[in-house]
């Protein structure tokens, strides 16, 4: 056998071919894991606007959003140590790399944080409602920004496992969180 032969098979191909070969949905586990994901998130998020909107007589649609911001702050928070417990086992205990169902999962909590951070935003685009810190904004802007820059770091790296960058993604990300936690109400 030759040395040519022994070389790791990524090596030929262009940085993120891994990833962008992950994403792809033919693995019907994987298309399982998607609408779980997506019905866990949309349950969620139907739970909170029925409960708002059942504990006060007239909802008022503010009052729905400032729930809704609220609860997925919480949910946001449990996700990302819930992550970032399985990226130190993945990475650390078990020397993996990153899965397709791992990275799957990251883009749903990104969304998550996403979704969260456009109804902080239409809270106070359209109703003014302020957070009771100013700082509360830089860590929304936080939140949004901090899981995508480490997704392309991983994306990108030519050394694997490159399960690092989720162990601090996801650490950054729950710090975020919660300092934006304590800086939102008023």
């Amino acid at each position: 056998m030759d040395s040519q032969d022994a070389k790791d098979p990524r090596e030929n191909h262009p940085v993120g071919a891994t990833h962008a070969s992950s994403l792809q949905t033919s693995n019907p586990i994987l298309q399982r894991l998607d609408l779980s994901l997506g019905i866990l998130v949309l349950g969620f998020i139907a739970l909170v606007v029925s409960n708002s909107a059942s504990s006060v007589p007239s909802p008022w649609p503010y009052l729905i959003l400032h729930d809704l911001h609220y609860h997925l702050a919480r949910f946001g928070m449990a996700l990302a140590l819930v992550m970032l417990v399985i990226a130190v086992y993945i990475g650390i205990i078990r020397k993996g790399d990153v899965t397709p169902v791992f990275r799957r999962a990251a883009y749903v909590i990104f969304g998550t944080t996403l979704v969260e951070a456009l109804i902080g935003l239409s809270m106070f685009a359209f109703f003014s409602a302020r957070p009771g810190q100013d700082a509360h904004f830089i860590y929304g802007m936080g939140t949004v920004l901090s899981l995508p820059f480490f997704i392309f770091v991983e994306s990108t790296a030519k050394k694997r496992p490159a399960m690092g960058s989720y162990i601090w993604g996801f650490a950054l990300l729950a710090g975020i969180i919660f300092r934006a936690m304590m800086t939102g109400a008023p």
